[in-house]
């Protein structure tokens, strides 16, 4: 039988809240970085739409349409209906665990998995662990004794022993985050950021200087508190002086325009050449240098010459035990190993050594602190991992540990070589701005301990009101599997969203994180973080995880792809269809109406789908932002299913009569609802699909079978050829 979500959907409404999924205050995604992470509570209203029966009533169409939308809003939960024959959700590529979210809150059970530590990691945290500790007390002694419900005494507790973390990495600390006296008042403040400033000697063998490699000396742009710093050639040396007032045009970079590492010295005025900068930086030249100090006064954000203290107070040891992890050599993405930064631990300063090593080890140590404190609340001391099931003492203070090391992973995003200088808000930017980690010349150290952007009590907080509101009472299940090879859940909906090619590379990219969250969790979760670095066995068509070579690794998506689908149908439910989000993009929508186009990636997909057997019922377009004419691409949700009867074949002819006999009717029930212009298109083309479903195959006159790429062809056309007729008819009745 035929699910609302193959006949009409309340798209608009389920697209606002696609695109107010955003990673605030008390979001689970608010926990930790991922990319492209797939949004809740639309994702739920999609799921709920594909376990209601299509129905023919127009009341009862009314209520399932307004149910979804309240579902999208998150204004309702549970799947209604349903008997003890639930399907069992089935996300293969669970990313940071949002579709495992969604299908939690309509209350069924879900299987998921990632190939990526990280990834497992960050959906068990959201999905997972909740339910072992619901209505659990806070064990921290400081708690008051009340009832806890859901996840309040789990967060209660993750921000005190957190606050004990805080506190002793102060203690262990603060000798090397030096105060600085106000100038105006003498009074000793604190100082919220480090900037500093990469530097090479002048390749001008008659010069040496040690040059400042700067795209900017501009240190604040704020109105009326502006800021910047000006090179002082001092012999060899150059120290930086500090002005205030607006920057005059010609000072504010010594970067020399065009592409690549071109800086002028300050004392000859050479021009460094990208290959020099390179050279250096392989042969272990390139320095840093303390540009200025940054502190917040009553007066506002001051910046100030470094001092000999403040040097002095830097330049520090290594840590003993370090994390190690080499940097991709991938320059589309990691632009650092071209200038011999080739490890992860390069991208810190070694005071963020210091400040990361300290937390790792600080965390640890409460863990046993909280075992204890949770055996004298009366929590059974069975000595239980968290990752065998435990729910005893053992097992919560490893999942405190969990959230904790994720506090870590979102400080690591503000601590490093990669957080540049914000000089129009006077704030530290994220490492990750977006999906890569580029070469920085400028970058901000911030003081953790302070009250600037991405301190640790904000990254703190923000994890403890994200686990506030994680919803308790389902039934997930998250392992680290290779989707190619996972065993698919009997009866299942899969439900996921799938890797695109080469788009992001998130093994590579996610080990930024991954070797801080191993030195913390390698003995709560050993089969997680057994390997040094993340897998890189994960589904993509990256060159470089196939020693560069191109065709290979477009070969191995494409057989990987084709083998999850042909796994799945065995499992696959016979009565419910299944939902993968695709990112649609240019080259796809182009192909749409050129008939001499080759292959898209969006065929290939469909092509993988019907291969293994299912049929395309629909698509719905599911964005997370705004329709922009501009797009690189916005996602889509392909619904298929297993046949639900025998079909026969057809002729091309006979399915085009079809098609205009049937479609009509279909667009007519599906543009009754709510749907964008932009939509209605990707739409049509989903529910021509579903009438292709209906036959086994259809011939061509020379007796071949349709490609796909000549079937959408077909259908996008009728779609089209239908949506000008509504408009029309649409002006008539205006007139």
């Amino acid at each position: 039988m035929k699910k609302i979500i193959e006949t009409e959907l309340p798209l608009k409404a389920i697209n606002a809240s696609a695109i107010r999924d955003k990673a605030r205050k008390g979001h689970p995604g608010n926990m930790h970085l991922w990319w492209n992470r797939s949004p809740i509570n639309s994702s739920a209203a999609l799921l709920e739409a594909a376990m209601q029966d299509e129905t023919g009533d127009v009341s009862d169409k009314k209520a399932v349409s307004d149910k979804l939308i309240r579902i999208a809003e998150g204004n309702e939960g549970s799947t209604a209906g349903l008997g003890n024959n639930n399907p069992i959700i089935y996300d293969p590529f669970s990313g940071f665990g949002g579709l495992s979210l969604a299908a939690k809150s309509l209350g069924l059970k879900t299987e998921a998995g990632d190939l990526n530590s990280v990834a497992a990691l960050l959906t068990k945290a959201a999905a997972e662990i909740p339910d072992s500790f619901a209505d659990q007390p806070a064990v921290n002694p400081k708690t008051e004794n009340r009832m806890y419900f859901a996840t309040e005494g789990l967060a209660t507790d993750i921000l005190q022993y957190g606050r004990e973390v805080r506190d002793a990495v102060q203690e262990k600390m603060e000798s090397v985050y030096p105060k600085v006296k106000d100038p105006e008042t003498g009074k000793e403040i604190s100082v919220f950021a480090w900037i500093w400033v990469r530097t090479m000697k002048c390749p001008n063998p008659a010069c040496g200087c040690q040059i400042p490699m700067a795209p900017s000396f501009v240190l604040s742009k704020a109105k009326g508190n502006e800021f910047w710093a000006e090179p002082v050639v001092d012999g060899k040396k150059v120290r930086f002086q500090i002005h205030r007032g607006v920057c005059p045009e010609d000072k504010e970079t010594n970067k020399f325009s065009g592409i690549g590492a071109k800086f002028r010295c300050p004392a000859c005025g050479e021009i460094t050449k990208d290959s020099e900068v390179k050279k250096a930086g392989t042969e272990g030249e390139i320095g840093l240098q303390l540009m200025a100090v940054c502190a917040q006064t009553r007066r506002g954000r001051i910046f100030l010459e470094p001092d000999e203290g403040q040097i002095t107070a830097a330049d520090i040891s290594l840590p003993d035990d370090l994390p190690v992890g080499s940097l991709p050599n991938n320059t589309r993405w990691f632009s650092p190993p071209g200038f011999g930064f080739t490890e992860y631990v390069d991208l810190y300063t070694p005071r963020q050594l210091m400040l990361m090593d300290i937390l790792c080890d600080e965390i640890q140590k409460v863990m046993d602190k909280v075992t204890d404190d949770a055996i004298g609340k009366g929590l059974a001391d069975d000595k239980i991992f968290l990752a065998e099931g435990g729910k005893g003492a053992l097992a919560y203070s490893q999942a405190v540990g969990v959230y904790l090391a994720l506090v870590v992973g979102r400080l690591a995003n503000f601590q490093s070589t990669e957080c540049t200088w914000d000089n129009r808000k006077g704030n530290i930017r994220a490492a990750f701005t977006r999906q890569a980690i580029p070469m920085t010349w400028v970058f901000a150290e911030g003081n953790p301990i302070s009250k600037v952007t991405g301190n640790y009590d904000s990254m703190l907080k923000n994890v403890v009101d994200s686990v506030a509101c994680l919803p308790t009472g389902g039934q997930v299940r998250v392992r680290q599997a290779d989707a190619v090879r996972y065993d698919p859940p009997k009866n299942s909906i899969m439900f996921t969203e799938l890797p695109y090619y080469d788009n992001v590379g998130y093994a590579d990219l996610s080990d930024y994180f991954y070797i801080w969250l191993r030195k913390i969790l390698r003995n709560v979760y050993p089969d997680l973080f057994e390997k040094v670095v993340t897998s890189k066995e994960e589904l993509s068509s990256i060159p470089e995880h196939f020693d560069g070579d191109s065709v290979k690794a477009m070969q191995a998506y494409h057989e990987g792809i084709e083998q999850i689908f042909h796994n799945f149908y065995g499992a696959a439910s016979n009565a419910f269809p299944s939902i993968v989000f695709y990112e649609f993009n240019k080259e796809d929508e182009a192909a749409l109406s050129n008939p001499d186009a080759g292959e898209t990636s969006f065929e290939f997909l469909l092509k993988s789908i019907l291969n293994a057997g299912f049929v395309v019922t629909a698509l719905w377009p599911v964005r997370t932002e705004k329709p922009n004419n501009k797009f690189d691409s916005f996602r889509i949700a392909v619904v298929f299913r297993k046949p639900e009867r025998d079909r026969t074949g057809t002729t091309r002819r006979g399915f085009i009569n079809t098609l205009k006999r049937e479609l009509p009717k279909m667009l007519d029930l599906a543009f009754s609802q709510e749907i964008d212009e932009e939509d209605k298109p990707f739409v049509g083309l989903g529910f021509g699909l579903q009438i292709f479903s209906e036959f086994q195959k259809v011939m061509n006159a020379d007796g071949s079978s349709i490609t796909v790429h000549d079937l959408i062809q077909l259908v996008y056309q009728e779609v089209i050829d239908y949506i000008l007729a509504h408009i029309g008819d649409v002006q008539n009745e205006e007139v």
